[in-house]
């Protein structure tokens, strides 16, 4: 039986239990925030149903809301494309062979392919609804996708297996020059933990701290993976991507508007 004022018997109970009450008061307040921001995506396919957990049978599912739609569920038009920071840059950048390890519907990688028509491109996503959709729109011989859950990368030494997306006897090279990483990192659930704990402005800090190890191995692999640079779209300027590269030290250049890594493969390193 409890004794005393109300609310100094709940805190003396909570007190007990602090770390169960901490835990449901975090969650609880993450996912208002988080909901608050992503309500209107719920047009979209339930596009929500990322932040909690992301599957490629669950992006299927919701890439096949958008399949009506040449831009897909985010709606990819040609004036999008232009705003985008990191795609202007790479029509301005020379390179050999760029991967774009979120693929979509293959919107970026065909227009990046109209800019740089002698240049290998390659494209992988966790659905493979949109893997099928970039063949279609990014077609083979200068365009190979493969489905590839990029959430992998944060194991040590899963660097490899993004290779191993594509059958052996495609013409797939150990490192690409340029690796393109657009809109994809706020979904990945980092060290198993749903998306939606970091998303929050003010109080998800503790788990950012927890996911940072996770990021650390991911961006040492990806990196691993390019000869040149890893590019990462200034889009995704939201709390999660900016905790993470500027933790992490990674480069935002300012003039060009992207965040860049530079890459740690040999040049023309093939299979």
């Amino acid at each position: 039986m409890w004794h005393g004022k109300p609310w100094t018997s709940a805190f003396s109970f909570c007190g007990r239990r602090c770390g169960v009450c901490l835990f449901f008061l975090l969650a609880v307040w993450c996912t208002f925030f988080m909901l608050s921001d992503s309500l209107f995506s719920f047009h979209r396919g339930g596009i929500w149903r990322a932040y909690f957990v992301a599957t490629p049978e669950m992006w299927d599912s919701i890439h096949r809301h958008g399949q009506s739609s040449p831009g897909g569920i985010w709606k990819y038009d040609q004036a999008k494309m232009e705003a985008n920071h990191a795609v202007r840059y790479l029509f301005r950048k020379t390179y050999s062979t760029l991967l774009d390890v979120s693929c979509n519907v293959g919107f970026t990688l065909a227009n990046l392919l109209r800019r740089h028509p002698t240049a290998k491109h390659f494209g992988t996503d966790i659905s493979r609804v949109m893997v099928e959709e970039t063949q279609r729109n990014c077609p083979r011989p200068n365009c190979l996708a493969a489905q590839f859950d990029l959430g992998r990368l944060q194991d040590i030494g899963s660097a490899p297996m993004l290779r191993e997306a594509w059958p052996k006897e495609e013409p797939v090279p150990e490192a690409f020059d340029v690796i393109l990483v657009s809109d994809v990192l706020i979904y990945i659930s980092w060290g198993g933990m749903p998306p939606f704990f970091l998303r929050c402005h003010c109080c998800c800090s503790v788990f950012r701290s927890w996911a940072l190890s996770y990021q650390k191995t991911f961006l040492e692999n990806i990196a691993s993976l390019a000869s040149d640079e890893v590019v990462f779209s200034q889009h995704q300027n939201n709390i999660v991507v900016t905790t993470m590269m500027r933790d992490l030290n990674v480069h935002f250049d300012e003039e060009r508007g992207v965040w860049r890594l530079p890459g740690k493969a040999k040049r023309n390193a093939t299979a």
